[in-house]
């Protein structure tokens, strides 16, 4: 059985949208799993002293219902061993009566000075399907944007490094600099009637970056595929590739407030920025 906890939303994370942002719920799963990680010995005062980390290494995310503030949620964490003592993270995000609101999986290493530590007494129920994926490079076929970002000495966990949600923040960024950069104001989204929701997406940690590091991103759009567009985002440290991203965005008419299929107009305006149409 999955360890459950129960946390509660709050207005200061809604986002401009007026939703619970996505980074909400990583920092949720991130709760949860240090609760297991401590119910097994590790808990995160001891891995201060002992040098003991939880490296992320990949991970999906898929957001299923919107929430607004005040709703206390349930947080359900299991971990699975997987090879070369890595640990899978399964977590699923419910409103208490039930409905699924996110669903998280994360690989990572629990790191000690020498290497690599088990973690005893996980999970024994049937591995869940994995969702992760290997992301695809640029193909060179379109255009990017390219924007710096500079990580925030602020952000850093009481480990000083950044927590998953920090790095979910430098994408974040990278659509917004997009948007501005490709000229997708408000304006514009009014007129040809065409939004998007943020519906989850895949991400690799090549490794983990500097406080006060100046980084670029590089976003692009890899296809659009009928109600659904996918950007890309690769953070780069010079030529040192940090992150990755694929994540999936539903296209939705503003005025009807519902799933349409890319309009023409939509497609040609960001044309220069896609990769395969």
């Amino acid at each position: 059985m999955p360890q459950v906890i129960a946390l509660t939303t709050r207005f200061a994370d809604l986002d401009t949208q007026r939703h619970v942002t996505s980074r909400t719920y990583e920092s949720m799963a991130m709760e949860g799993r240090y609760l297991y990680l401590a119910d097994r010995g590790y808990d995160w005062n001891s891995m201060l002293v002992s040098g003991v980390r939880l490296r992320a290494l990949r991970g999906h995310v898929r957001f299923l219902r919107q929430q607004y503030p005040g709703t206390t949620l349930q947080v359900e964490t299991d971990a699975f061993r997987r090879p070369q003592q890595q640990i899978l993270w399964n977590q699923v995000i419910r409103e208490k009566e039930g409905a699924e609101v996110a669903h998280l999986q994360l690989l990572t290493e629990l790191e000690g000075k020498e290497g690599p530590l088990p973690l005893e007494t996980m999970a024994t129920d049937a591995e869940p399907t994995i969702h992760l994926l290997d992301l695809p490079s640029f193909s060179g076929a379109c255009e990017q944007v390219v924007s710096s970002y500079t990580m925030p000495y602020s952000e850093r966990d009481a480990f000083g490094e950044y927590p998953v949600a920090a790095i979910w923040r430098i994408f974040e960024e990278g659509r917004w600099l997009f948007s501005t950069v490709a000229g997708l104001t408000y304006e514009k989204i009014v007129e040809m009637d065409t939004t998007s929701f943020y519906m989850g997406g895949d991400y690799v940690l090549a490794r983990m970056p500097r406080a006060g590091q100046t980084l670029k991103i590089h976003t692009w759009i890899s296809k659009v595929d009928k109600i659904r567009f996918y950007f890309m985002q690769e953070v780069y440290d010079g030529s040192t590739l940090v992150a990755a991203m694929r994540d999936e965005q539903l296209i939705v008419s503003l005025s009807r407030a519902r799933p349409q299929r890319a309009p023409e107009a939509f497609v040609r305006f960001l044309g220069a920025y896609i990769e395969k149409q």
